[in-house]
């Protein structure tokens, strides 16, 4: 298969170390939740580097940091000791310890600068789009074999449509609890990006479905109206960031118009080979043609890609076979349907394209994905055991450290990044 993808980089963050937190601790327990918090965090941030890791094994440290993280986002309810007040929800709606710790991000596609919110909702978006990236970048190191088998492609399939539904549930988390305000445009927690990813994930998804109908040889018009829809979503997915930053978002959208032009490539390709099996000769050659031109319009845009600065992989989409081996398919395809006119059906060539046609066979569906319970050690009497009252407000701004200079992750060599050989043969460089 060895389909090429763009990744941007994952996020960095800062070591959080719940310090806020512990400091209205007043028991024990109350003070362990808060070290467990910076041991479950760092685990699961370091799982999250390296897409060679088991799924398993990421979900299980993801989901068991998220599961103790949950008592920073709802008020615990129930009976406590005598002498201890009652949680409560605030007034506003917020949760009594959702505003103590402060939370520094940087962006996939804003460089390295932190962006610092105190509120815990921002942090479970945040870790939640990296979970989702890192899932995309799973599947991108999975796809760069050659050789893949049925049941990798079933997990890059699975892989990309999980991705899918995170980011939609992060962008669900951003538009109802963080609201406009908190986090700037074109970062992560902006619905336009979010929704970027989400559309970008099942295009991909759908990628490996046309690779699969070509592969065993489905009818004709099924690998039309698959490798059309393809082409839409990532239409769908460009069309989301064409309000952002061009400095931030150029190279990604250039990623993104390619492949929607050589899925409608692929699609034109194989209407004309229904035409032409219809003794439709001249209608085969025109969407021939018209294959002919996408294709050499997403040439055009992959040498654009390869010069455009910005977040994401270094490479010469060009020089990779899931781009050279359309090429040879369109020019054979209309070649022959020139050559039969000529000798054969002499029919005149319309101008306009023949229609595509469109189905629901194999469209992809994002996963739907639902957070972990809330883990038992949050007892009413140990969350009553946080004293909020001592805290100081955080409510007048962000921190004082926001717009920092932070790290970003060390992430492992990506096959389908600079100067990395894959198993197509090509350099990506």
């Amino acid at each position: 298969m060895a389909h090429w993808f763009h990744r941007n980089p994952l996020k960095a963050s800062k070591t959080q170390d719940f310090d806020g937190l512990k400091k209205i601790a007043k028991t024990p327990p109350a003070a362990k939740i808060c070290g467990d918090l910076r041991v479950y965090r760092v685990k699961a941030l370091q799982q999250l580097q390296d897409p060679r890791n088991a799924v398993e094994h990421v979900e299980k440290t993801v989901n068991e940091y998220l599961s103790l993280f949950w008592g920073l986002l709802e008020d615990v309810k129930g009976p406590v000791k005598e002498g201890e007040s009652a949680p409560s929800t605030s007034a506003s709606g917020e949760a009594k310890l959702q505003k103590i710790e402060t939370f520094k991000w940087s962006h996939s596609i804003c460089g390295n600068t932190a962006i610092a919110v105190p509120d815990a909702n921002y942090e479970l978006a945040s870790v939640l789009t990296e979970l989702a990236l890192w899932y995309t970048k799973r599947a991108s190191y999975l796809s760069s074999n050659e050789n893949l088998s049925d049941e990798e492609a079933k997990e890059v399939f699975k892989s990309l449509r999980q991705a899918a539904g995170i980011f939609m549930q992060a962008k669900n988390i951003c538009e109802s609890k963080l609201g406009t305000g908190l986090v700037e445009k074109h970062s992560d927690a902006d619905p336009r990006v979010l929704d970027a990813y989400h559309l970008q994930c099942l295009a991909e998804a759908q990628e490996v479905t046309v690779a699969r109908a070509v592969e065993l040889k489905h009818k004709s018009t099924t690998i039309t109206a698959v490798a059309l829809g393809t082409s839409s979503l990532f239409s769908k997915a460009d069309d989301s960031l064409r309000s952002i930053d061009a400095a931030k978002s150029g190279k990604w959208r250039r990623y993104l118009q390619i492949k929607k032009n050589i899925y409608l490539a692929y699609a034109h390709s194989f209407k004309g080979e229904t035409l032409l099996a219809e003794d439709q000769c001249g209608n085969a050659i025109r969407s021939l043609q018209e294959a002919d031109k996408c294709y050499k319009l997403a040439g055009q845009l992959c040498k654009e890609y390869a010069s455009t600065k910005g977040p994401g992989n270094s490479a010469r989409p060009d020089a990779h076979q899931f781009f050279r081996r359309l090429g040879p398919i369109v020019h054979q395809r209309l070649e022959k349907a020139t050559h039969e006119n000529g000798f054969i059906y002499h029919q005149k060539v319309p101008e306009e394209t023949p229609e595509l046609e469109t189905t629901e066979i194999g469209i992809a569906s994002p996963v739907e994905f639902a957070l972990p319970s809330h883990n038992p050690r949050w007892k009413p009497e140990i969350f009553a055991a946080f004293d909020a009252g001592k805290a100081q407000s955080q409510m007048t701004g962000k921190d004082k450290e926001d717009n920092e200079k932070i790290e970003p992750v060390k992430e492992i060599d990506d096959p389908n990044s600079a100067g990395n050989k894959n198993e197509t043969g090509c350099v990506i460089s």
